[in-house]
């Protein structure tokens, strides 16, 4: 079972947050365990036998001492995946690298907490190899080298494997930040599309072509760009405008 951790000063703001992400989980028919520090104190004390998979932490509390409670955390358990909320008065201290990756949420409003809840969820879940998403009543898991790319369309995200489709809610943004993590051959193309590189046969300034035959179109010149860049020494070739990429599958 994944193991959640919160650590905040103000009680007010620690149980709304805990009150909220079991009534999210719940919601999903998902049960998760949690546990409560309202001190950096508690937190280390914790660690060395129980250190969680996923930590909601004020990094700024107790002048510093919650950021080296955190930074205790990662130590123990590298795949810890560590949420603080953003702050005005936030300033970046050089320990920060040492919690890398970590999740700035906005604000801590339900909204939020529901969908960095889920988003960490997921990715705990998820070994090196695959990726995980939700579609009620569970989860699903695909690996990575499977998946051809993923196409969004408002606040869902289709994920395309050959012949296999599946659809689930999450935007795009999310999903490549997820992958980002664990697999570096994704690049993004386009606002609406995520393109595993392993399977991108050719390529020209309006349009990137697929192994499966598949054309998907580039929106920026930067992305065309990073597909230069990416690609420079590499078989897949780059066509002019006029050639059909297509042929190349």
């Amino acid at each position: 079972m994944i193991q959640f951790a919160f650590c905040w000063e103000r009680e007010d703001e620690l149980d709304f947050m805990t009150s909220e992400i079991r009534q999210c989980f719940r919601q999903k028919g998902i049960s998760i365990a949690f546990t409560c520090f309202r001190s950096a104190h508690e937190l280390l004390q914790c660690i060395p036998c129980n250190c969680p998979d996923i930590l909601f932490c004020d990094l700024e509390g107790e002048n510093g001492l919650m950021r080296k409670a955190a930074i205790a955390a990662r130590r123990e358990n590298k795949n810890l995946i560590i949420i603080v909320k953003k702050s005005r008065s936030y300033v970046p201290q050089t320990e920060d690298v040492l919690l890398e990756p970590m999740y700035v949420m906005p604000d801590a409003s339900r909204k939020h907490l529901w969908s960095y809840a889920a988003s960490a969820y997921e990715a705990a879940l998820d070994d090196g190899d695959s990726f995980s998403y939700y579609v009620r009543p569970d989860y699903i898991h695909i690996p990575i080298s499977e998946i051809h790319y993923f196409a969004s369309e408002g606040r869902r995200t289709h994920v395309v494997s050959g012949e296999y489709r599946d659809t689930f809610y999450q935007k795009l943004d999310v999903v490549e930040r997820l992958i980002r993590h664990k697999n570096g051959m994704f690049l993004r193309i386009h606002k609406s599309y995520l393109v595993n590189a392993k399977y991108i046969a050719g390529y020209n300034r309006d349009y990137v072509a697929l192994t499966t035959g598949e054309k998907l179109r580039i929106s920026r010149y930067e992305y065309y760009k990073i597909l230069n860049e990416r690609f420079q020494h590499s078989r897949v070739k780059r066509c002019p405008l006029y050639e059909d990429i297509t042929a190349l599958r």
